[in-house]
């Protein structure tokens, strides 16, 4: 195994975010080393999820009829 020297700070977003899932600290990294577990941006979070939400609502066969734009300005007045 190897050793890793991490400052206190650290150490405590750690065991903060470890206990948010229940987990001791070691078992938090290791569900990330395992794959289980991966710590992402929240720009990207929000990204990713923007992106399922869009893909969610093309494929609902009640959005099937595309608008054009010219149509979209028209319907707010613009």
């Amino acid at each position: 195994m190897n050793s890793v020297s991490i400052s206190g700070k650290i150490l405590a977003g750690i065991t903060s975010l470890a206990q948010q899932f229940n987990l001791s600290s070691e078992e938090f990294l290791d569900w990330i080393a395992q794959g289980k577990l991966a710590v992402i941006n929240a720009d990207d979070l929000e990204d990713l999820l923007d992106v399922k939400e869009a893909t969610l609502a093309e494929s609902n066969p009640e959005n099937q009829r595309r608008v054009t734009w010219d149509e979209v300005k028209q319907e707010l007045g613009l």
